[in-house]
């Protein structure tokens, strides 16, 4: 897990594929875990892409909605945000692996 001044790991929020892209995959990915119980989430910080500390079906609805909407942002660090970053947000979720 890439790590950025101390401890915290780093990555890109809403890659919940960690494949370095905002993509449908990253909503799909979040819907097959929660619902199927399928996939896994290597990193849930960057699934959580509304930052609420949870991994929910919010997250993917905010993956579809910037997408395919064109609505709502993906908080910091986000898909465009260059380098990774790490969580400003102090929550229970972990990274346990993302290449940035």
């Amino acid at each position: 897990v890439g790590k950025l001044g101390g401890n915290k790991p780093v990555f890109h929020r809403g890659d919940a594929d960690v494949n370095k892209q905002l993509q449908l995959t990253d909503a799909v990915r979040i819907l097959n875990v929660l619902f199927l119980g399928t996939g896994v989430i290597l990193c849930a910080d960057a699934a959580d892409a509304d930052d609420n500390g949870q991994l929910q079906l919010t997250d993917a609805v905010r993956i579809l909605n910037v997408l395919f909407l064109g609505t709502g942002t993906i908080p910091l660090p986000g898909p465009t945000d260059a380098p990774c970053g790490p969580d400003p947000t102090d929550d229970g979720l972990d990274c346990a692996a993302y290449n940035c």
